[in-house]
């Protein structure tokens, strides 16, 4: 068995002042580090890889999508929005030797519209992690869609949904990833 720790518990963006925690972590026995993907610098992550594989820390990262580009809007734009970013924050998993990415990057994170999924959310959502998925293999990263309480998005809420969800994007590196505190 791995154990890692969720950066988020110290910060939302790698910066030097991390690193003391990075060598306590190792330190203490984990094996490696989950680390919040929301600037997307691809660059910077390629210097934090270097520091990482000193460490020997594996690692994963989560992400979040916004209104701004959320993956199941209405608007064309916007989906189109939210594939890019996730496509961007997949360069950045390649950069810094992420093997999985997880989070709630099917929709907008703190969005709701009052009233369940439609077909056509369901659609969008599936397609576009369809073609997250497709990226995901050409940087060797695996998908781990995670679904959230409902006080946190109305997609994706239950196991069983998310277990449909994973089987109807049908592509080997896109998995579920069941957070117990949203169970």
């Amino acid at each position: 068995m791995q154990y890692g720790m969720n950066l988020l518990l110290w910060t939302s963006d790698l910066s030097d002042s991390i690193d003391s925690v990075l060598e306590q972590l190792k330190e203490m026995g984990y094996d490696g580090v989950e680390i919040p993907l929301f600037d997307l610098d691809v660059e910077k992550y390629a210097r934090w890889a270097q520091r990482l594989d000193e460490l020997e820390l594996r690692r994963t990262a989560v992400t979040v999508r916004t209104e701004a580009d959320n993956p199941i809007s209405p608007d064309a734009s916007v989906r189109a929005k939210g594939l890019e970013q996730n496509r961007r924050t997949l360069d950045c998993c390649q950069a810094l030797g992420v093997e999985t990415l997880v989070g709630p990057f099917h929709s907008a994170l703190g969005a709701f519209t009052g009233k369940g999924p439609t077909e056509d959310e369901w659609k969008w959502g599936v397609e576009g992690i369809r073609q997250m998925a497709e990226y995901a293999q050409q940087c060797g990263v695996m998908l781990g869609v995670e679904c959230l309480n409902r006080f946190e998005c109305y997609f994706l809420n239950a196991q069983a949904d998310l277990v449909r969800f994973v089987r109807e994007v049908d592509h080997p590196h896109c998995r579920a990833m069941y957070d117990t505190f949203h169970a």
